[in-house]
């Protein structure tokens, strides 16, 4: 099944019910949401193939180790 998206845009500043719409939805959607906009917004910049997220480890040392 292919997933719609309703995509309104409004003036900067505007108030709305954005908020409310969005706590209203479960993590996974809002996840689904985020890379669905991560997609448009790579496809809309050229890129053929979308870049992969960087992993970053950081091995830290307490004090007197």
């Amino acid at each position: 099944m292919i997933p719609r998206y309703s995509i309104r845009v409004v003036a900067r500043g505007v108030q709305d019910d954005s908020l409310s719409y969005w706590r209203g939805k479960s993590a996974e959607e809002r996840l689904s949401a985020v890379e669905f906009l991560r997609e448009q917004y790579y496809a809309l910049s050229g890129y053929k193939t979308l870049p992969r997220l960087i992993r970053v480890c950081v091995l830290l040392r307490k004090e007197g180790e």
